[in-house]
């Protein structure tokens, strides 16, 4: 296998600008080039401080940090407020008006989305899929949770509305957690680039 030259690198980062690590190696394997990611690293900051390309590794914070910045974990405040609003409804019994039209599409995203959806995050926390595929993923991943959680509560007496929104609350706010910290372990694991215009 051919070392990778500084040349080449220069080549494929002023062609394709890549925002991380992973979608650089990305390219360099399209160009049969195979290299360690520190290696790689290694030939970026060499590069880098000599002024060839300007380049910065943008280390992520930790856990905390990520929940904090909403750009990044809006989704994530966006899973709890659906589903807590979705528990209240529920639990409060509306059944007129505003409340009604709420709890039913708030109930749609907790049956039919958030759990397929918050599970395939889990599974595929980069962009491994894409976006046709994780729609379709989510919605099945949903169903398949919802159907599950039902057929467990009727096997007793408790199939209810309350208690099957209890448990896929707490299903969702679970995997809502699990998500996050994989997206954010990805995110660390990735070591974003930032590059300036040279």
């Amino acid at each position: 296998m051919p070392e990778l030259t500084r040349e080449e690198l220069i080549e494929v980062v002023k062609k394709n600008r890549p925002s991380n690590l992973v979608s650089l190696k990305k390219f360099l394997n399209r160009e049969k080039v195979y290299i360690d990611d520190e290696k790689l690293l290694a030939l970026i900051e060499q590069l880098q401080s000599e002024g060839t390309i300007k380049a910065s590794v943008k280390h992520t914070g930790s856990f905390m940090e990520y929940l904090t910045d909403i750009w990044n974990a809006w989704w994530f405040y966006l899973a709890i407020i659906v589903a807590l609003s979705e528990l209240f409804l529920v639990i409060s019994n509306a059944q007129a008006g505003a409340a009604l039209f709420l709890r039913i599409l708030f109930g749609l995203g907790v049956l039919g989305i958030m759990p397929g959806f918050l599970t395939v995050l889990i599974i595929f926390p980069g962009s491994q899929v894409n976006a046709l595929e994780k729609i379709a993923l989510s919605i099945f991943l949903s169903v398949l949770v919802s159907i599950t959680v039902g057929v467990l509560l009727g096997l007793g007496p408790f199939f209810q509305a309350s208690n099957n929104i209890i448990i896929l609350t707490v299903y969702v706010v679970l995997a809502d957690v699990a998500a996050c910290y994989r997206s954010y372990d990805f995110l660390r694991r990735s070591r974003w680039l930032a590059w300036q215009e040279t």
